[in-house]
């Protein structure tokens, strides 16, 4: 069996009804470019989910007397579980932190007159305690130490992003399970209508000894060329709707490695599975016609 033979068998199967073989390729990116799309914006969710919880820091509001005093409250928080750092900042270091992060519109600031802002204890927490059950326990132990007026720790923001990503996944799960079944489906119908209309052809095939590998193989390599294209046609969109979207929202996350490695290995999986079915769908009238063993006794 000649690989030169199986490429040249190979490209007389798509060519015999190339239109068909394109239009399916083209329906397929559709069904995978769908994929990819929810794929893209999983991993946008993750990585603000990811840099939410690295950046996780959570705020004691003090009482004046502690801010006069703040190293005894500062050892007891430390040494809370899950702690990783602290820091105490007065009213004078907020109020020009806030200062800064305004930029120029500072004239609200200079219309107060007064500093408005608290004193306050800063916790940076272990990447292992940034989930929101470790952030409320600890948010707890703070509401619960003298001088502790309020605790801000995000954990709203923490909690919605959890339940966002966790719906993305489910959508991702039955998004693929449909994008599989439709894709298999559609390299089945292709490489069944191939099969049928090289049906005389195949039959001489058989009649001359031909292995029932060397007829299957080039329908096998239809099916892995449509999820192929379909694949590289999938990624070329996904690309070109990432260019557009950079155009409105600023810096998106777009792992262009992961997203073409998902993709072509999702259509060449597919596009496999669907020959495969197509192939063991058809021997009992095509593909595995019995040997004519009289032909060879004559």
């Amino acid at each position: 069996m000649k690989l030169g033979y199986l490429l040249k068998e190979t490209w007389r199967t798509i060519t015999r009804n190339f239109s068909q073989f394109f239009l399916a390729s083209a329906v397929m990116a559709i069904c995978l470019l769908l994929t990819a799309l929810f794929l893209v914006i999983t991993l946008n969710v993750l990585k603000i989910s990811a840099s939410a919880r690295a950046w996780a820091e959570i705020y004691a509001f003090v009482t004046d007397d502690i801010a006069n005093d703040p190293a005894p409250l500062l050892k007891r928080v430390i040494d809370i579980t899950g702690v990783a750092a602290v820091r105490f900042v007065s009213k004078a270091e907020a109020f020009d932190e806030l200062r800064a992060e305004l930029g120029s519109d500072t004239l609200l600031l200079d219309v107060l007159g007064e500093n408005p802002l608290p004193a306050s204890i800063r916790l940076a927490l272990h990447p292992n305690y940034t989930d929101v059950e470790n952030v409320s326990a600890i948010e707890q132990k703070l509401l619960l130490l003298p001088g502790v007026t309020e605790v801000w720790s995000g954990k709203e923001l923490l909690a919605q992003l959890n339940r966002a990503l966790k719906i993305l996944l489910i959508i991702d799960i039955g998004i693929f399970i449909i994008v599989a079944a439709s894709v298999i489906f559609i390299a089945f119908q292709t490489v069944e209508s191939s099969v049928i209309t090289r049906a005389q052809e195949v039959e001489i095939m058989e009649l001359v000894g031909a292995s029932r590998m060397a007829i299957r193989i080039p329908f096998i390599l239809q099916g892995l060329l449509q999820g192929t294209f379909g694949s590289i046609i999938a990624f070329l969109l996904i690309f070109i709707i990432f260019k557009v979207v950079t155009s409105f929202i600023p810096t998106p996350f777009f792992p262009s490695g992961v997203v073409l490695g998902t993709t072509l290995l999702s259509g060449l999986l597919f596009g496999l599975g669907g020959s495969i079915l197509a192939l063991n769908r058809l021997p009992s009238t095509l593909i595995a016609k019995p040997k004519p063993q009289r032909l060879r006794s004559l």
